[in-house]
């Protein structure tokens, strides 16, 4: 796998996600995300699922871009308007189901961090974890409109 960065969107199994999502139109972009979410819910850990820990951060991600309070997520060269790949308003149980999925991929101690070899690279990478978090935790407590 090849990382380049701390962002959500920066490696290549991300790219390989959105490239999955980037032709679909955005009633079936919302279908795969909200599948990808489901698989590894029903699972209940991320080592016990076939969904990567990175593409739980893009998808995340990605319905993060799609909220008010979460375009800095919105931004990729390679994936312009991704602020309008999902249908709006963004349903609340849509955040809800991110960030039961980002808790279960992104466990303290888990795989995701052990692979960070730089502790910088590790902090930013928490620092990018911990807003996403707060923006879908805003939102799926309701307080996005």
């Amino acid at each position: 796998m090849g990382t380049w960065g701390a962002g959500p969107f920066d490696n290549d199994i991300a790219g390989d996600f959105l490239d999955q999502l980037e032709d679909l139109p955005a009633l079936q972009r919302l279908a795969v995300i909200e599948s990808t979410f489901r698989v590894l819910i029903e699972s209940g850990e991320s080592s016990a699922s076939s969904v990567l820990s990175e593409e739980i951060i893009a998808a995340a991600a990605l319905v993060a871009a799609n909220l008010p309070e979460g375009q800095s997520f919105a931004w990729d060269e390679e994936y312009p308007g991704m602020s309008e790949w999902l249908p709006k308003p963004i349903p609340s149980s849509l955040a809800s189901n991110a960030l039961q999925a980002l808790e279960l991929a992104v466990p303290p101690g888990g795989r995701f961090w052990r692979s960070w070899v730089d502790d910088r690279d590790r902090a930013e990478a928490q620092a990018v974890i911990e807003s996403l978090r707060s923006v879908l935790l805003g939102t799926s407590r309701g307080e996005s409109k």
